[in-house]
């Protein structure tokens, strides 16, 4: 756990931003203590172009988070999305070696080994996330142990990532002299900061939306589907410098002043340069609106086949992160594309800085420090609004620690 005298650090380095959060656990709760955002510099698209440079974008924000926090930072739990990672789905089978005392601890760990890859250095294991066991005939079992059967299965998903690419990331903190506790996937953790068990047991999707990719996670009541697509705002901002024959810089400033995913937005006017940023345009907010709304339409497409199958399960809808959910319009969007509930994901369980918690911006790094709160041994659930998620990876950790 990235703790010193009882209070938690939490990085989490994005495409657009690298933000520092300081928070200190009260039971169930948690309070920020500090908060910093800087953007980020030595990274495109996920991959690291320049260690030095993402050394300097993360110490800008350690020593400003320190200075708000008053704490001193040594030691961290990081969040991180990009190409390092992969996501897919594995299965393992084992007979039950003592079918009359049912299954025991050792059936369970031996049956997630044999769902493993074989071990290699080019790939680091990130996540091993339990979706669901069975046992003979018997399927969506959550916990096996006692049960009679002669065949133990299990369906997890696995997260990998590519080893000399997290290497890369630890050696720009440890050149600043912290110590990184864990690495975690930015969109699961995103997802345990702000979906509840509730909406888990009654289906919902998580749409995570950031600069570089969306991702969709789907529990019903346990993780079901993750699809990553490489089509996150960036995309938006694209459109909008082709369409407009303006910069990337003056799209992006467009997006964010005047940008909207509704078509009845006000056909209000306004001005913009061109790409030598010597002319004055003109250009309409609705004609914006258009440009965007295509766009999305575009970015959701690959994920309809997934979304039309698990529709009539989602009874809790979608819930909606990352910075490119505060777009204008999107939730209302979004809902009538889909056709289904939606609201903005913020983080619960937070309090203080309320004006980072109701960010869904910041949900994955809130997310990770909540995550790394349930590596503490002496760790006792008491509240029933944790995850789903959360509790498959406790688990899963610990049987990943016993096997090696």
């Amino acid at each position: 756990m990235a703790t010193t005298d009882n209070y938690l650090v939490g990085v989490d380095i994005g495409s657009e931003k690298t933000a520092v959060v300081v928070a200190a656990p009260e039971g169930t709760d948690f309070e920020v203590l500090g908060v910093a955002s800087v953007p980020t510099a030595g990274l495109r698209f996920g991959a690291i172009t320049s260690i030095p440079e993402l050394s300097a974008t993360v110490e800008k924000a350690v020593v400003e988070a320190e200075s708000l926090s008053g704490k001193s930072i040594r030691q961290v739990t990081l969040s991180f999305f990009g190409d390092y990672f992969r996501v897919m789905k594995r299965q393992g089978e084992a007979d039950i070696r003592n079918r009359q005392g049912g299954v025991d601890e050792n059936d369970r760990q031996m049956v997630i080994k044999k769902a493993l890859p074989s071990t290699t250095p080019d790939y680091e294991i990130v996540h091993i996330i339990v979706q669901e066991y069975f046992l003979d005939d018997r399927h969506q079992i959550s916990n096996p142990l006692r049960m009679f059967g002669q065949h133990l299965g299990v369906n997890l998903f696995l997260v990998t990532a590519v080893a000399s690419g997290l290497k890369n990331l630890r050696r720009c903190l440890q050149d600043l002299g912290l110590e990184v506790a864990s690495v975690s996937f930015a969109p699961f953790v995103a997802a345990e900061a702000v979906v509840t068990s509730e909406e888990m047991e009654s289906g919902v999707a998580y749409l995570d939306f950031g600069r570089s990719a969306v991702t969709l996670t789907i529990f019903q009541p346990f993780l079901r589907e993750v699809e990553v697509v490489a089509r996150g705002s960036d995309r938006l901002t694209f459109a909008l410098s082709y369409c407009l024959k303006a910069s990337t810089a003056e799209a992006e400033r467009i997006k964010k002043e005047y940008g909207s995913c509704l078509l009845d937005v006000e056909p209000q006017e306004f001005s913009l340069s061109n790409i030598q940023g010597e002319m004055k345009q003109i250009a309409n907010r609705r004609e914006v609106a258009e440009i965007i709304a295509a766009e999305m339409k575009d970015v959701l497409f690959p994920f309809q086949t997934t979304l039309k199958k698990y529709k009539p399960f989602l009874t809790a809808g979608v819930v909606l992160g990352g910075g490119g959910a505060l777009l204008s319009g999107l939730p209302e969007f979004l809902s009538e594309e889909l056709e289904m509930p939606v609201r903005i994901g913020t983080a619960f369980q937070f309090h203080s800085w309320e004006k980072v918690w109701k960010d869904p911006a910041y949900n994955a790094v809130l997310g990770v420090i909540k995550a790394s709160w349930t590596k503490t041994p002496d760790y006792t659930p008491v509240s029933s609004r944790g995850t789903g998620l959360r509790r498959a990876v406790v688990k899963v950790r610990r049987i990943w620690e016993d096997l090696f």
